[in-house]
């Protein structure tokens, strides 16, 4: 990318989700008459426990099969463009989130309300303001407040990244969500790349500048605390790989009706999450692909990250997978257990949450 901006991607999210929504929620995994097109969604791809607390998959995704039930008829009586209204405002509302939560995990972005501010503009399909302060739509002021609240540098240069990782991540979150699901493009190489680029422009690594990373596979080597990811060497392979392996075992899944929109989700997710595929960004990356790929299978957007003890629970989730596939890495796929099980119940796990806000929100509605 020679110029600062990405070509945008603008559409109005939140309504094109909104009607997709209304005109059918029919999915991979639930039949017309409201029962699972697969024998047995809770297997051996879930944990009973999510750390130490105990959860239950086979109580939990009936509940979400109900909950998707109730919403499809909630949505069936939304006649008037008031409850449209409505239900779209839950939307960018929860879209927010899942960008304010992403970037909490990594240090970035800004505050919940900046967040949601600039999402709103963005996810209704609109610029959310140039990188002159003057045209931060009047957020310059509460950028340098959050700042200075959180003890962090109040230089022009640290306002323009805290508001460049906010509304770059919601550009990419755009992106992705449309092309997986608005479009029903297969995860594709070229759309990974295009969402990092989109994600990272203009948001300098920490010892890179942003044009040499981004939208390009890593050329160095890179860890997490003691954990060494894969050489970077290997990541090309490894990356058409995964996609590939992603989208036969998808279409086999739906030829023999057995798909599990959350387990495959989560598969992908922590494959993609310790090939670590980028300088910088790998973690809000294989966020957006989960989302992208739930929503493409007929799932709903999950908020991670949103509180502290979230964060900590997910980020335990993702370093024991980590240590996990180290220590099972020279065995076949065959043989290796669920690594993503945990990660599994985690994630559904807020997708009940999310389920549960948007039946309340229909519910106000009619």
């Amino acid at each position: 990318m020679e110029g600062l901006q990405p070509p945008s991607y603008n559409v109005n999210l939140a309504r094109c989700l909104r009607q997709r929504m209304q005109s059918t929620l029919s999915s991979y995994w639930i039949d017309p008459d409201g029962t699972p097109n697969h024998s047995h969604a809770c297997s051996d791809h879930y944990t009973y426990k999510i750390l130490t607390d105990d959860f239950d998959p086979d109580d939990v995704f009936p509940e979400i099969i109900m909950l998707k039930n109730q919403l499809s008829s909630n949505l069936s009586k939304m006649l008037t463009s008031e409850q449209d209204i409505i239900l779209e405002e839950h939307i960018l509302e929860l879209l927010a989130a899942m960008i304010y939560g992403s970037n909490m995990i990594e240090d970035a972005g800004c505050s919940f309300y900046i967040t949601s501010e600039f999402c709103k503009s963005i996810f209704a399909g609109q610029h959310a303001g140039s990188s002159e302060c003057e045209n931060f739509g009047g957020l310059w002021p509460e950028i340098k407040d959050y700042l200075e609240r959180n003890h962090r540098s109040t230089e022009l240069a640290d306002i323009e990244r805290c508001r460049r990782e906010t509304v770059q991540h919601a550009n990419a979150a755009s992106y992705i969500i449309s092309k997986l699901y608005l479009e029903d493009r297969d995860l594709s190489e070229d759309i990974i790349l295009e969402t990092h680029g989109i994600l990272t422009c203009g948001v300098d690594a920490a010892s890179t500048p942003w044009k040499e990373y981004s939208g390009v596979y890593r050329t160095d080597e890179v860890s997490a605390g003691l954990h060494s990811f894969p050489h970077h060497t290997l990541v090309p392979n490894k990356m058409k790989a995964m996609v590939r392996d992603l989208n036969s075992e998808l279409k086999a899944a739906i030829k023999n009706r057995m798909v599990d929109p959350i387990a495959i989700a989560a598969k992908y997710t922590h494959i993609f999450v310790n090939i670590h595929p980028f300088i910088d960004g790998n973690g809000r990356m294989c966020r957006l692909i989960l989302n992208g790929l739930l929503l493409k299978l007929g799932s709903f957007p999950v908020c991670i990250g949103e509180t502290e003890d979230d964060r900590f629970i997910y980020l335990e989730i993702t370093a024991k997978g980590s240590a996990l596939e180290y220590v099972y890495e020279d065995l076949d796929d065959i043989k290796k257990p669920a690594i993503h099980g945990e990660l599994g119940s985690f994630v559904m796990s807020h997708i009940k949450k999310s389920l549960q806000g948007l039946v309340t929100a229909t519910s106000t509605a009619i």
